[in-house]
């Protein structure tokens, strides 16, 4: 048989097979629907069309089919995957592998295959840490970089393999640029046509692209051990499991029906050609000129280098593939997309190296949230995004931390903490060795830490927070938990831009300058702090000015952003009165980082938030001001809202859309400062908070100051006697405003913003 005729059987033995691959995909995708997996992309969308070699790091089997998936959904090509031959037994799986585009290991011309398949579009995926790495650890007691291989039982550095293919096709790409430089259109006619090309200005046009190599991440979170729908389904046919197929359906079944976020980030491509100097090329271009060798048995010369006579070239491939599995290797590795679980299990890991056997759970909450912010100053790390949205990291230091909980339910599951008081206790378990196979669920703190272990920063910002006096350096801290505000405000922002939200959007008037909150601090402080609170569908400049007369006074000044507020009506939409008194607290968080003596003042439904918040007496208010605080309304139409609002609810369950009604039109009087449509959810929640304030109000044990306009077109005048009736008269102050608007605090009518400040300057006497 002649060698033609046997590259093309070869050929067409592992032909990729458009139609499976297709109804494969769209399986994926239905599946996809099903499952509680959220898998989300990250780097630069171009990397998918242009690279040509997609390098993963490994932890769990299903892994393996996903890049694939997303490889093709993206750019509808196909892509080739290299595996151990004997999964490609002569059978339907064994088919149906080679139809997806699997390739054997050790097939005769295996480069030429890949070379051939990656100059036609087609892309490769590999795993070169060459099997699952479930401890996570990817750095030995020296702190280089190595893998444990369970098939050789030793630490190794990932597989060369890909780099080798990569430097051979980028070798090739080379050599036929340099051939056609000198013209030589023979050897050049021959390789086009064993390679299936028209003709050999085709196959140089595709030489002159460069050969890149995308090292890619990929990062669960979180890391469950709790039993699952599929482990113990599996358990419950099967006895008898073995102890690794046990592990695997417990963690991986975790991943794929418990909500779980699966980060694959795209790290900067590697370009191939970099490595191959021109003097190499040179002594590659004199070897080619000086053989007879057609194209798919040069390659098979460079895949076993070892045989090439040429010792110059022979060296300079290994030293450059060495080279270049050394950076994807650290590429790999150096894109982990860091979450809670990194932070909090390096933190205990730590502690357990110095002999600690337990730790004050506020300190502990302290030091992550302290790491957190010191790791945020990086612009080279890629963050979870529960670390991105500061509502969710800083509930560790405000209320409960779901995320944190999560961590927290796997270490007590596996017996690693125990909670006793104000003390998480550490176990022997955790600086127990555990085998390859059971670490995963035995010890997810170690796995945890381990895979943060290869991001330096992650160290480096534990120490700095370790050395961070939250007690004694409350100012600085303030400084932390405002910049969480501007972050906050922009991620919010950042979650409603989709052609969904922009048509409400587009009608606003609002600035970032209006949005932002704001901390303005006095020349010369006076030790006490005022924090204001804006209005429904508003923003903290509606007080700035009032604000500012403050800090002339000598006062800190906080301008409050309400969740919701600012951003979009939609954003608002979303939120509940829950939400806008976290926001308030926050606020209040900071000014007595500054002070004990903390003034609230509120305008309108900011007013009676700021009315319930100072109920609460753990939160220590000196004094309170409301303005045109509202308990009944002036429009008719608002005894309408909650029967709106359900209405939409059920519309919503029922046809997946945002009801018959979700916003309605607002003629703000300010309308640089407010929304323009009102959301029916956010008056319902209103409504909800005055029921909820009401009865609260008698507990207030510190002076209030109302202010109403006796002819307010929105909150009816009633309002404050309904006020007044529930607040400790011997605590009350009021005052009447003469208008027929509503923003009197903010158009200071009847010069009532000095009698704000006159009232709050009288508590200190």
């Amino acid at each position: 048989m002649s060698d033609d005729s046997k590259n093309k059987i070869e050929t067409q033995q592992y032909t990729i097979n458009p139609g499976t691959y297709h109804w494969t995909y769209h399986a994926m995708k239905a599946l996809f629907k099903v499952l509680s997996l959220t898998v989300r992309t990250h780097g630069n969308p171009s990397s998918w069309l242009e690279g040509d070699i997609f390098l993963f790091n490994h932890f769990a089997r299903f892994e393996t089919f996903i890049p694939q998936y997303l490889i093709y959904e993206k750019t509808k090509h196909y892509s080739r995957s290299i595996a151990a031959n004997e999964l490609f037994a002569d059978n339907v799986f064994g088919r149906y592998l080679i139809d997806l585009g699997g390739i054997p290991n050790n097939i005769d011309g295996l480069l030429f295959h890949i070379a051939k398949d990656i100059l036609h579009q087609q892309k490769l995926v590999a795993f070169p840490e060459g099997g699952i790495v479930k401890d996570r650890r990817v750095l030995d007691k020296e702190g280089r970089y190595s893998i444990y291989s369970r098939s050789h039982n030793e630490r190794r550095k990932l597989h060369t393999g890909p780099a080798v293919i990569a430097l051979a096709i980028a070798i090739f790409k080379q050599t036929v640029r340099d051939l056609s430089e000198q013209e030589n259109t023979e050897t050049l006619s021959l390789w086009a046509k064993e390679l299936g090309f028209e003709d050999k200005q085709q196959l140089l046009e595709l030489c002159k692209k460069p050969t890149l190599i995308i090292p890619c991440n990929i990062t669960f979170y979180p890391l469950r051990i709790g039993e699952n729908a599929l482990s113990n389904t599996v358990r419950f046919f099967v006895n008898n499991l073995h102890h690794r197929i046990s592990e695997e359906l417990l963690i991986e079944g975790n991943f794929l029906f418990k909500d779980t976020d699966m980060d694959i980030r795209l790290a900067k491509p590697i370009v191939v050609e970099d490595y191959w100097t021109r003097l190499e090329s040179t002594i590659t271009t004199t070897f080619v000129n000086h053989s007879d060798l057609a194209l798919k048995q040069l390659l098979n010369k460079v895949e076993h280098n070892g045989n090439l006579n040429n010792l110059l070239f022979r060296l300079s491939y290994q030293r450059n593939a060495n080279r270049i599995r050394d950076d994807y290797m650290h590429a790999i590795y150096d894109n982990v997309t860091i979450n809670i679980a990194h932070i909090a299990a390096t933190l205990i890991m730590h502690f357990v190296a110095e002999g600690k056997t337990h730790i004050n759970k506020k300190k502990l909450h302290q030091l992550i949230y302290g790491s957190i912010k010191e790791l945020q100053k990086s612009d080279t790390l890629s963050f979870h995004r529960t670390l991105q949205n500061p509502s969710i990291y800083r509930n560790l230091l405000m209320t409960k931390s779901e995320t944190f909980d999560l961590f927290l339910k796997s270490a007590y599951e596996a017996n690693l903490l125990e909670s006793s008081g104000v003390y998480y206790k550490f176990t022997e378990h955790l600086s127990a060795e555990q085998d390859f196979d059971s670490i995963r669920y035995k010890n997810p703190i170690a796995v945890n830490a381990n895979e943060a272990a290869s991001i330096p920063q992650v160290r480096i910002a534990i120490k700095t927070s370790l050395a961070f006096k939250f007690d004694k350096q409350s100012h600085r801290f303030a400084h932390l938990l405002f910049e969480d505000e501007l972050l906050e405000y922009h991620w919010d922002i950042s979650q409603f831009k989709d052609p969904k939200h922009q048509v409400i959007n587009q009608q606003q008037h609002l600035t970032e300058k209006s949005a932002l909150p704001y901390l303005l601090m006095p020349k010369k402080y006076n030790g006490q702090c005022v924090v204001f609170v804006h209005g429904l569908l508003s923003t903290p400049i509606e007080l700035k000015t009032l604000a500012e007369k403050f800090v002339a006074q000598g006062y800190i000044s906080i301008g409050c952003r309400l969740k919701g507020h600012g951003t979009s009506p939609w954003d608002l939409h979303k939120r509940s009165w829950q939400d806008w008194r976290q926001s308030l607290q926050q606020s209040i968080k900071i000014a007595h980082c500054y002070s004990k003596d903390v003034h609230l003042v509120g305008f309108s439904s900011g007013g009676l938030l700021a009315l319930m918040v100072t109920a609460s007496h753990h939160l220590n208010i000196r004094s309170v001001t409301a303005c045109s605080a509202p308990v009944s309304f002036k429009d008719p139409l608002s005894q309408l809202v909650k029967i709106t609002h359900y209405t939409n609810k059920f519309i919503q369950k029922i046809s997946n859309s945002d009801g018959i009604l979700p916003f309605k039109a607002n003629l703000p009087e300010h309308p640089h400062l407010n929304y323009h449509h009102t959301p029916i959810a956010a008056i319902n929640q209103l409504l909800i908070l005055i029921k909820k304030t009401l009865p609260r109000l008698k507990k207030i044990n510190c002076p209030v100051f109302l202010i109403q306009g006796d002819n307010d077109p929105v909150v009816a005048p009633s309002s404050y006697q309904t006020l007044a009736k529930h607040i400790p008269t011997k605590l009350l102050h009021y005052q009447w405003v003469s208008s027929n608007r509503h923003g009197i605090l903010y158009e200071n009518t009847e010069g009532c913003q000095q009698k704000v400040i006159d009232f709050i300057c009288q508590q200190n006497k």
